[in-house]
């Protein structure tokens, strides 16, 4: 699905938009399944599904919209897999090389880290984080989820909860998530309930909001017609009135 057949709005301007990824490779998402690395490859097949949908393009002859993509996964350790990049290939080559961490699951962390990377890029535009966790932590060495996600938020990060499976801890997500959650969090999913199948319609949906009252995809409409001439007003007593009247603020002299 091209960008074009979500967004309805912009505005003449380059449209710059990075989408930073984070993977919860921890114990309590990749040993939810058998073989234990199965979950996470679910993720590693749910994320090219999504980016293959943004495409570069310059939206109405006004907009030149550019996508840029980077991620981190992490358990009580954060590994950054891929700086943002606007090579599909090269991210994706660097998606693929992951692999399930283990261990404990320090999502703070993740998120801070994810804020140090989009600023350190001085990544210009319009900035997401897709976040792919059940919202469970073992640990919150970094202050706590709510705080970094503040903090990212803060910075002009817009959150998106995506769970890995059923089992979530829903508050955890919702955390995460901007608000509003009917748009950052939503129920998304990588896959369709009780399937393997990877769930188009939370893409679909996530790249709708992306899309939602972005200042730079917002195109000027042509000018209106001329208004009609107003009528004049006497103000016989101007000079009189205080400054805050009515009549020194709405009326001229004639």
């Amino acid at each position: 699905i091209a960008l074009t057949h979500h967004c309805l709005h912009a505005e003449k301007r380059d449209c710059p938009i990075n989408v930073y990824f984070i993977i919860d490779t921890s114990e309590s998402v990749a040993l939810q399944t058998v073989p234990i690395q199965s979950l996470v490859d679910q993720i590693k097949r749910f994320i090219p599904v999504f980016i293959n949908k943004l495409e570069n393009e310059v939206y109405q002859n006004q907009v030149s919209i550019t996508w840029r993509f980077g991620g981190l996964h992490y358990s009580d350790v954060v590994e950054i897999y891929s700086p943002l990049t606007s090579s599909k290939d090269t991210y994706l080559t660097k998606l693929y090389a992951i692999n399930y961490l283990g261990r404990g699951t320090f999502t703070d962390c993740a998120i801070s880290n994810m804020t140090e990377q989009i600023q350190s890029q001085m990544a210009p535009g319009v900035n997401f984080a897709v976040v792919i966790t059940d919202g469970h932590v073992t640990g919150s060495p970094c202050g706590g989820m709510k705080m970094q996600a503040e903090r990212a938020r803060d910075m002009g990060i817009k959150l998106f909860a995506v769970a890995p499976s059923e089992n979530v801890y829903e508050q955890g997500l919702r955390e995460i998530a901007n608000l509003p959650h009917e748009l950052y969090r939503n129920n998304y999913a990588i896959t369709q309930k009780d399937t393997l199948d990877i769930d188009v319609n939370t893409t679909d949906r996530i790249i709708q909001v992306m899309c939602y009252k972005m200042s730079c995809l917002e195109i000027a409409g042509p000018p209106g017609p001329k208004g009609y001439r107003g009528q004049k007003v006497s103000c016989p007593n101007l000079w009189e009135k205080s400054n805050t009247s009515a009549c020194h603020r709405h009326c001229v002299s004639p």
